[in-house]
């Protein structure tokens, strides 16, 4: 039992440290871990995010943080917002897909959307409604559910990232569609 315990803490070991040097190699060459992106130029200034009761902490969060990083102000009335930003209830699932031979789930598969509809302050006229939708996949390690749980909390916060930049993209896209004037036609003489 000894050596069994003795291989595996070395196993774990050299995994953890062909881990680091790879994070090192890939650090050092400029390739970034994904984390906040922002979604490019944003055509609008000021936003107000208005959220129904039921919106996950991590999808609020992350929301604020994409208009942050995009130059966008969260203001705090309808009169100063060019954009107004309604959520409604996060929808978040979890389906079991596997489990051991004990019966304990072993994987599971995560869904989470969000539905929102942004306003076009000054007009009140609806730019975009819809819904951005993210999908994990996870695999849950019976023998270590501590470690497991903050997994299970970095993927959510992963996944409300995902949704955030969806978000941003689509009413980005929907306001710049909407405001942008045709661009003249050219006369040949």
């Amino acid at each position: 039992m000894l050596s069994f315990t003795l291989t595996r803490w070395q196993s774990v070991t050299k995994f953890g440290l062909v881990t680091l040097i790879l994070t090192q190699l890939l650090s050092g060459c400029g390739f970034q871990l994904r984390g906040y992106d922002t979604v490019g130029q944003v055509h609008f200034k000021t936003a107000l995010l208005q959220n129904e009761a039921g919106v996950r902490s991590e999808v609020k969060l992350a929301i604020r943080k994409q208009l942050e990083l995009s130059g966008v102000k969260i203001v705090s009335s309808e009169s100063e917002a060019e954009v107004l930003i309604r959520l409604r209830p996060t929808a978040y699932q979890v389906s079991r897909t596997a489990y051991s031979g004990l019966g304990d789930a072993t994987a599971e598969l995560l869904r989470m959307s969000q539905p929102f509809t942004a306003v076009w302050g000054l007009t009140g006229n609806v730019v975009v409604t819809g819904s951005v939708e993210t999908y994990r996949d996870r695999q849950i390690e019976t023998d270590a559910l501590l470690a497991a749980e903050q997994e299970l909390k970095d993927m959510r916060q992963s996944m409300a990232e995902n949704l955030a930049r969806q978000m941003m993209d689509r009413i980005n896209r929907a306001v710049q569609k909407q405001f942008t004037l045709p661009e003249p036609e050219s006369v040949t003489p």
